[in-house]
């Protein structure tokens, strides 16, 4: 969900964009970390396959053989995750996994022309919805995993929006690997100050920013250098006014953006750097720099998504001290939640080592591995995670129950639009923040765009 959106077919220029996007093969980059020199862990096979082993009812299976990963998890507790799976499948099954980890932009551009000239990865990470995994499947550049699900029962091992995001045309082509959702973050301590719990509507909301400002304090941090922040807020404003079911409605191709409540959600947003509860230039400000703001406990609160919980609430974050609710609709209206898949995992589908490469998907979440997601701060979008069996900090119990407990669940758009929308969008909501556009003319745009995409076949209906 976040990040938050050409390769020539010379394997000479698939290196060099390697080079200039911070790509490296995991062994590189760990023994880089470690200031080792490079070795192969002792169960990589020395060979491109390893012998054939046997399923629990000692049937043969295919030989396991090695392969290539691309992923987007260039630092922090993600990276790690990644490269301890590649790790343990690697050791476990004796082959190698190698990882290539590639910025999140440069992976979306790049790997249809790297699967097309056979030197893409045999699994990859990608935005799922119809705009982006929705385009590899019709290409026939992702796995058909219909009948592997089927077979191996990932129904029962995968939560239904993890599948239902991931598939097209009745087929499935990836899974989504982590729940992720939208809202906003608070610090306790500011809230202690001045008495306040978290609001429970909107205009408790706007009231807290008001009395915040007059105090001195700086109420809320939005950022949007970056650009893909302001994706997030779009979905969590226009969730909190028009709600979920209108937004659905929309995907659906039932009814349009450029609707009074849709446009009210964003002038309310426009309306916080107006008032100057918010710094003063939001377009001026990188999502780093902003996160050391409110780390540093110089804002009360911080909308963004849930992949923060591990940096929020951890020791070198505000630790217990740092809350999460999510963004209250107006008096009257249902509070909504904003959820959404953190990414697919995708099997090419040009791939000569499709077997291995399906089986190391299934070794990321299966019963041995999957805890590993929780500990590593993320929440896996699977039915075998037991929390209680890991040691979370309490900012990511709060999360997380926040999300469990969830009544309403609103979508968070970017990953279900095509790129066009969103480019329009990402441009857009910073002339919304500057001042420059209107919540409805932002709307009519967006929807003249998506009409567009919709004629020339790059968007279909989401059924809701």
């Amino acid at each position: 969900m976040r990040r938050k959106r050409l390769l020539s077919v010379t394997a000479l220029m698939l290196t060099a964009s390697m080079v200039f996007t911070g790509c490296m093969s995991s062994t590189v980059k760990k023994n880089a970390e470690q200031n080792e020199p490079s070795s192969a862990p002792e169960a990589v096979a020395e060979n491109n396959t390893s012998e054939a082993v046997s399923d629990e009812e000692g049937e043969a299976e295919e030989a396991y053989t090695d392969i290539v990963l691309w992923d987007d998890s260039t630092d922090g507790d993600a990276n790690t995750l990644f490269q301890e799976l590649a790790d343990g499948f690697a050791e476990k099954y004796g082959v190698n996994v190698e990882r290539v980890v590639i910025k999140g932009e440069d992976l979306r551009t790049t790997v249809k022309a790297a699967i097309n000239s056979g030197e893409g990865p045999d699994i990859f990470t990608y935005d799922s919805g119809a705009g982006y995994l929705g385009v590899l499947a019709k290409s026939g550049l992702a796995y058909d995993l219909t009948a592997v699900a089927e077979q191996d029962g990932w129904n029962d091992l995968f939560k239904e929006s993890a599948l239902d995001a991931c598939t097209f045309d009745g087929k499935l082509y990836g899974v989504g690997n982590q729940l992720e959702s939208v809202g906003v973050y608070y610090n306790k301590d500011i809230f202690d100050k001045y008495g306040y719990s978290e609001p429970s509507t909107y205009e408790e909301f706007e009231a807290m920013c008001a009395e915040l400002k007059e105090n001195g304090e700086l109420p809320l941090m939005l950022d949007d250098l970056d650009q893909w922040p302001g994706y997030h807020y779009e979905s969590i404003w226009l969730n909190a006014f028009a709600g979920c079911d209108a937004v659905s409605d929309v995907l659906a191709l039932k009814s349009q953006f450029n609707q009074d409540d849709f446009a009210l959600g964003l002038d309310k947003m426009q309306e916080i750097v107006k008032n100057g509860w918010t710094i003063e230039s939001p377009n001026a400000m990188g999502h780093d720099d902003a996160r050391k703001m409110f780390l540093s406990g110089k804002v009360a609160m911080y909308p963004t998504g849930t992949w923060e919980v591990g940096a929020f609430g951890g020791e070198e974050g505000l630790g217990d001290k740092c809350g999460f609710f999510f963004l209250p609709a107006p008096e009257g209206k249902e509070t909504t939640g904003v959820f959404g898949l953190g990414q697919a995992i995708v099997v090419n589908g040009k791939s000569a080592n499709t077997y291995t490469a399906v089986k190391f998907l299934e070794y990321m979440f299966s019963d041995e591995i999957v805890n590993k997601w929780l500990d590593a701060g993320f929440i896996p979008a699977t039915n075998n995670t037991d929390i209680t069996a890991c040691d979370v900090t309490p900012l990511f119990a709060d999360a997380a129950n926040t999300i469990v407990t969830a009544d309403k669940m609103g979508s968070n758009l970017d990953v279900l639009l095509p790129s066009k929308v969103n480019e329009v969008t990402a441009n857009n909501i910073q002339e919304l923040l500057a001042g420059k556009k209107t919540g409805m003319e932002c709307m009519e745009e967006k929807q003249k765009i998506l009409d567009e995409e919709v004629e020339k076949g790059n968007f279909e209906a989401i059924a809701n």
